[in-house]
């Protein structure tokens, strides 16, 4: 893509606006906050396909032509969505030392971080859900959030391999960190953009980083995890 192309989503950060919106004054910055709030959540209840540009400012209290002050279109408002998702889950996953940390907990840590910043974003992960399936720049972009996400992954399970613990060799962690992450991916998708699955109980954010946590740490260490039989049973018990 070129600057300026319309589906480039950095096009108008050349000589105008800069996509974190330094050069914005007080009163501009509240103006793109607003838009990129409003878009949020109306890609949470309406979904990405069905938001127009006047939905968005309507919205936001904002008249439609304001829109292009700061935006080229829906395409460039979505992508500064995932930025701002991209950095943040960056610097929570980043946060966590995979040296040094309990591998139980290790993995505890990234599922609740992978879960709450799902949630928190649940507006802008679902429309980059489905941009991806529609635009291939937005399949590039969903593919490396995930990759970033994955290497962590892949490095907790390396990092776990090295306590001695894991019962059998794992040929290839990235593998297994892409299968552990597409599960926490389409859950995440599942619960807190498509509404659950139906017949099953409602889901706290506690029962859902347990679920996680239990998956990823069998997966890799093909036990119970550790000192949990009680917890186990209590969360088994209160999906029944």
């Amino acid at each position: 893509m070129t600057q300026g192309d319309s589906k480039n989503p950095g096009s108008k950060n050349a000589d105008d606006l800069p996509a974190d919106g330094t050069l914005l004054t007080a009163r501009g910055v509240r103006s793109r906050t607003g838009l990129l709030s409003a878009a949020r959540n109306l890609f949470k209840t309406k979904g990405y396909a069905s938001v127009t540009i006047a939905d968005i400012t309507g919205k936001a209290g904002r008249t439609p032509g304001s829109f292009y002050t700061y935006f080229n279109n829906k395409e460039e408002l979505l992508e500064q969505l995932a930025e701002e998702f991209q950095t943040e889950i960056i610097a929570h996953m980043s946060a966590i030392d995979t040296v040094n940390t309990e591998p139980y907990e290790l993995i505890r840590e990234l599922c609740a971080v992978y879960w709450k910043q799902s949630r928190d974003h649940a507006g802008e992960l679902g429309a980059m859900f489905q941009a991806a399936m529609l635009d291939e720049y937005f399949k590039q972009r969903w593919q490396e959030i995930r990759a970033d996400a994955r290497r962590k992954i892949a490095a907790a399970i390396v990092a776990a391999q090295k306590t001695g613990l894991v019962s059998a060799e794992i040929p290839n962690p990235e593998i297994l960190a892409s299968a552990i992450g597409s599960m926490m991916s389409y859950f995440c998708y599942t619960w807190l953009i498509d509404g659950g699955d139906p017949d099953c109980p409602a889901l706290t954010d506690e029962i859902a980083i347990d679920t996680m946590t239990r998956v990823f740490y069998r997966a890799v260490f093909a036990a119970p995890e550790p000192g949990n039989d009680k917890g186990q049973m209590d969360t088994e018990s209160s999906l029944e």
